[in-house]
């Protein structure tokens, strides 16, 4: 697994700047995989301003590469999301972030043509208890997925009017 930019003495060549941010991290994960060969780049949403339209963005920026090694099957993308016990003012990422993942799934699904996730795995750091991945996980089925029964008008749902929540949990 790559991690974003660890600590380096000098700047990669591809970086437009002192900081690597924005696009250059979306191309810095596309680097890991096509050029390191790495399998899996953890996509950090903890502590700074993540992009939440990466999968968007690498499939649309590189699509030969990703029409054959693709996300969730081949090579993996996997988000480190805000511990909201430990980060409090983070914590409302954790919402943004697990959303990002259904948009993700149907970028993906237009993308290839079918619907497998291409993330479907978070890190939760600085976990202490069982219970912290426990409220992950129920938060992402109950109102993730959850919502999709929600009626916003008598005869129109959430599910009716966004279409279907994925990727459901096993």
């Amino acid at each position: 697994m790559a991690t974003q930019h660890p600590d380096n003495a000098n700047m990669p060549p591809w970086s437009n700047g002192d900081i690597i941010q924005g696009d250059d991290e979306v191309y810095e994960a596309y680097f890991s995989y096509k050029e390191l060969g790495i399998e899996e780049v953890m996509w950090d949403a903890e502590g700074k301003d993540v992009d939440a339209h990466v999968v968007r963005k690498l499939l649309s920026s590189y699509p030969e590469y990703f029409k054959e090694r693709k996300l969730g099957e081949d090579i993996f993308l996997t988000y480190r999301i805000p511990n909201p016990r430990v980060e409090f003012s983070e914590r409302k990422l954790v919402s943004e972030i697990l959303e990002s993942i259904a948009t993700s799934y149907d970028v993906a699904k237009e993308f290839h043509g079918y619907g497998a996730p291409p993330i479907f795995e978070v890190i939760l750091p600085l976990t202490s208890s069982f219970k912290e991945l426990i409220l992950v996980k129920r938060y992402y089925e109950r109102v993730v997925c959850g919502k999709d029964s929600i009626r916003l008008f008598e005869d129109t749902s959430v599910l009716e009017w966004l279409g279907e929540t994925n990727p459901k949990l096993k």
